[in-house]
């Protein structure tokens, strides 16, 4: 008979306790992940819902709902959703990349990769630089051309069409002959506020920079080495059986996203599955791109903005991370936590003024059983 070393012994109770331990959180993780989705299920205006989790090297998929209003076709980690302004995310990875290969500097003036003469594009001899395209405080408006009367006056159903329409026919030349029309109101750099224009005027000039599309850029960046397969541009036009079906808080289909001039606003679509890969490339220390991305750029109080993504530290010290994104009939969030080597990312394909922070409720609360182990 063979006995074991105290010290065997030990070793082989502390792995059977680290196991019970990991099982155990699991179960709870399970548990609510599971009574998140179906409490959200439970609004009448619930259509679809898919979540991922990185918890410290595990890997969680949960769904419920349906792809399709009507239709029992449940999500799955694979299926694709609109991700809106999450978008922006990839855009200035990007943009860091372009940082570090010293193609472009955040305090150049973006004048010097604009064709043309914009002197309207400074106030008080203060001009917008690019890392104020990343952060949200160029003070260029939200909308460029400006949102016409016709969607102005529209009934609130029919806004998303008009829109579809009348932005998805827009040209680069219209956005630019717009561009030079901008009246700045205060100077840049001391004020955030939200800019799809800006997002899209960063991403010509990255597209200038390198001399080649945001779709390729996005495939070599981020996408392709990070085997996010199912993250690309635009995929309602290219028949993509995955995609899931987007609607409005009445349940009306809503159009997908198609303004091809407008890609890095809103244009990408991802998956659960490919979005935690990203959450996991967020979380690797090493790379020096990522932590450009989340350094502080702009001080807006409660919470800080770096390239796009906005930080906000807890009481306990831990910090989360997060972007959320919007279209028609799609949002999307996606957090994580770097002291705790977590994240969450939640997709829903129903849009209304509340999702947002259901969205957000249900990654917190994730976060908070995460945070607690």
């Amino acid at each position: 008979m063979k006995f074991l070393f105290p010290s065997a012994l030990l070793f082989i109770l502390l792995i059977s306790s680290d196991s019970a331990s990991a099982q155990t959180s699991q179960v709870k993780m399970d548990s609510l992940a599971t009574n998140l989705g179906e409490t959200f299920m439970k609004d009448k205006q619930a259509v679809g819902l898919s979540i991922g989790v990185y918890n410290n090297g595990n890997i969680s998929f949960y769904n419920f709902g349906s792809t399709e209003k009507g239709k029992s076709l449940k999500p799955t980690q694979n299926t694709v959703y609109e991700i809106g302004s999450v978008t922006k995310a990839f855009v200035s990875l990007i943009l860091a990349n372009a940082v570090l290969e010293k193609k472009i500097h955040l305090s150049d003036d973006i004048k010097k990769y604009l064709d043309g003469s914009y002197p309207n594009l400074e106030y008080n001899k203060r001009p917008v630089t690019v890392e104020h395209l990343a952060n949200s405080t160029s003070g260029i408006p939200n909308w460029l051309p400006a949102t016409p009367q016709e969607i102005l006056n529209a009934p609130e159903d029919s806004t998303a069409f008009l829109r579809d329409r009348i932005y998805g026919a827009y040209t680069n030349k219209d956005f630019f002959d717009a561009l030079h029309k901008v009246e700045l109101d205060t100077i840049p750099g001391f004020k955030s506020r939200h800019s799809n224009a800006a997002a899209q005027l960063l991403a010509c000039i990255l597209e200038k920079v390198y001399g080649t599309s945001i779709d390729k850029l996005v495939k070599k960046y981020v996408s392709g080495p990070n085997k996010m397969n199912n993250t690309s541009f635009l995929a309602s036009t290219s028949n993509n059986k995955s995609l899931a079906v987007g609607y409005n808080e009445k349940g009306i289909q809503m159009p997908y996203f198609t303004a091809s001039s407008m890609k890095g606003v809103g244009g990408l679509n991802s998956t659960t599955a490919d979005l935690v890969n990203f959450i996991r490339l967020q979380l690797n220390k090493n790379n020096k791109a990522v932590a450009l991305t989340h350094k502080q750029s702009f001080n807006a109080g409660y919470y800080s903005i770096g390239l796009t993504w906005l930080r906000y530290k807890h009481a306990n010290g831990n910090h989360q991370v997060w972007t959320d994104g919007g279209t028609y009939g799609f949002v999307s969030y996606i957090v994580f936590y770097p002291e705790i080597n977590s994240g969450v990312v939640v997709l829903s394909n129903e849009s209304d003024d509340t999702a947002p922070g259901k969205l957000g409720n249900i990654a917190y609360q994730l976060f908070d059983l995460m945070q607690k182990k």
